[in-house]
């Protein structure tokens, strides 16, 4: 994914790619199922679609009397071997350190050696 093709819009992310089947332009919202995804000819009308789509998501939530969920929430799971779940899980107790803070420790690492930019929220 190329920093140029998401837009952000209330703490929400959008990634837009080219459908040339159809020759336009498609949207979806990272990490939110509960949002389809969208189409339009242009980019301001991706934009429009977008901002469209959120507004009634939220809007939806708030008569239903429910929380609109956040994108991206901070717990993920990893997926890895039993060998490396182990090996980290022993370094974690020798370390005298959750395996939670060994996770974010490398996460943030890679994140450091691959030069990726943290969006700029008050949550972080």
């Amino acid at each position: 994914m190329q920093a140029g093709n998401t837009l952000q819009y209330k703490k929400y992310t959008c990634l837009v790619s080219y459908f040339n089947i159809k020759d336009c332009l498609t949207g979806r919202v990272l990490g939110m199922s509960q949002i389809p995804s969208f189409t339009s000819k242009t980019i301001e009308g991706i934009k429009g679609e977008f901002h469209r789509a959120v507004d009634d998501y939220i809007a939806a939530c708030e008569s239903e009397g429910k929380k609109p969920a956040q994108a991206f929430t901070g717990n993920y799971t990893v997926r890895t071997s039993p060998a490396i779940h182990e090996a980290l899980a022993l370094y974690a107790a020798q370390q005298e350190v959750k395996f939670s803070q060994i996770m974010q420790q490398a996460i943030g690492e890679f994140i450091t050696n691959h030069n990726i930019e943290i969006p700029n929220r008050e949550e972080n």
